[in-house]
């Protein structure tokens, strides 16, 4: 008698931890929809690049539309020598940028898939870089041009062209040269051939991404979590029930998921109209031709 007290007394608790829990979810799904520039304490959502950015997308609507047309320009003419790059402006993010540059790269399928030739470079324009001048700036390059444009030569490129003109007060200049040379790069594999021979190649270092694995060690502990109160509840409710486990193990997994999914499309849906005015405005299809990149680049 006491034991299905317990339980009575339990399972709308139970109950009322996992619809919240989906709730705070999807208000958080809603909440970065709210900020397509991103902030200090919040990531942008992913954006996507469509043919009417022609791979120039600024989130922020401060970049001059003028400087914006000129990087479409130069986009236009890279994409018909059958390369890709694409430049991508937010305001700030909580998380590490160049892993979201990255995640950036590979969900546009920047470059094209059978040689993942794409280069993207990511400016947060309030995040102040590692001289301390804003906007951070991240380069990612694909997994197939290592030869032509490798992270060293990359780095090389960044601290003589932009790193300087951004000290100064001059980073569009410094953009626009750094693209200049990566363009001339990935069209003529010789130029970082000539460069590696005039330069000791050193030793690689292990970029240990500290945030990722806190995230990764966050999601995994909030996963069991979340299979340890299911099985949890499953049990009470089979108990009080009198009901084999399993089936009712499966049937509040599936009820859960389906609420989950219900919130997910109504916050999703129902900010997707609001979304800030962008670039890409009125494409159709993506701009990507499928290609992946595995974090290659550097950041300054």
């Amino acid at each position: 008698m006491l034991s299905q007290k317990l339980v009575k007394s339990l399972l709308p608790i139970v109950l009322l931890t996992l619809f919240f829990l989906g709730l705070l979810t999807a208000c958080a799904g809603q909440s970065q929809a709210q900020n397509p520039a991103g902030t200090s304490t919040q990531d942008p959502p992913v954006p996507q690049l469509t043919q009417a950015s022609r791979g120039v997308l600024d989130t922020t609507g401060t970049v001059p539309q003028s400087f914006l047309e000129q990087l479409r320009a130069q986009s236009d003419e890279v994409q018909a020598h059958g390369f890709q790059v694409a430049v991508v402006f937010f305001n700030n993010l909580a998380s590490d940028p160049h892993q979201f540059a990255t995640d950036v790269f590979n969900k546009n399928g920047i470059g094209f898939k059978d040689t993942n030739n794409g280069v993207l470079f990511v400016l947060y324009l309030q995040k102040t870089g590692k001289d301390g001048y804003a906007p951070w700036l991240t380069y990612i390059t694909g997994s197939g041009i290592s030869g032509s444009l490798p992270d060293t030569l990359m780095d090389d490129y960044a601290q003589t062209t932009f790193v300087p003109a951004r000290t100064q007060g001059h980073w569009q200049d410094g953009l626009l040269a750094f693209y200049n040379k990566v363009y001339a790069a990935e069209r003529d594999p010789n130029i970082a051939k000539e460069w590696q021979t005039q330069h000791p190649q050193p030793a690689a270092s292990s970029s240990n991404n500290t945030g990722s694995g806190i995230d990764t060690i966050a999601i995994v502990t909030i996963v069991c979590l979340g299979i340890a109160l299911w099985l949890a509840v499953s049990a009470i409710v089979a108990t009080r029930r009198r009901e084999n486990f399993f089936i009712t193990a499966l049937r509040i997994l599936g009820r859960t998921l389906l609420v989950l999914a219900l919130l997910s499309r109504i916050t999703g849906g129902g900010f997707s109209s609001g979304k800030k005015g962008s670039s890409s405005a009125g494409g159709s299809g993506p701009w990507g031709g499928g290609g992946r990149s595995p974090s290659s680049g550097g950041d300054v």
